[in-house]
């Protein structure tokens, strides 16, 4: 894995909440393949508070990337769905999951906006993917 990749992981796992998922109970596994080598990091999402690990087990999502691709989506040069689209990465699980996780991608206009307004008016209105705890009906 890419030191900036380690990097972006590593952050997530510092900050621990993130206002943008508030409404999002998930788990999003990427499989970063680097050659013949494949890290692991799974994201835990419980209502905005997240968690990573190293653990290579199942999860609602799974992302399935080359390490260049990756450095270029938290890079903020390419999007994760755009990327999906291409067929240059693959999803096995809910897709859904990566769309509301691209929000924490550098460059992404949600991203943006959050960081630039003050915690009390960044949207949390959200809707978290279907079967999702805290789901609105």
């Amino acid at each position: 894995m890419k030191p900036s990749s380690a990097a972006f992981f590593d952050e997530l796992g510092r900050h621990g909440h993130e206002p943008l998922l508030e409404r999002v109970t998930s788990t999003v596994r990427f499989d970063i393949a680097d050659g013949a080598s494949v890290d692991h990091r799974l994201m835990r999402i419980d209502r905005g508070d997240i968690a990573v690990t190293a653990d290579d087990v199942p999860a609602d999502c799974t992302v399935i990337i080359d390490d260049a691709l990756f450095d270029e989506i938290i890079g903020g040069r390419t999007g994760a769905m755009a990327a999906f689209l291409r067929g240059a990465l693959i999803i096995v699980g809910d897709p859904e999951v990566l769309v509301l996780v691209q929000r924490l991608f550098p460059g992404h206009p949600r991203r943006a906006a959050s960081t630039a307004s003050t915690p009390s008016t960044a949207s949390t209105a959200d809707t978290a993917p279907s079967g999702a705890e805290g789901a609105p009906s």
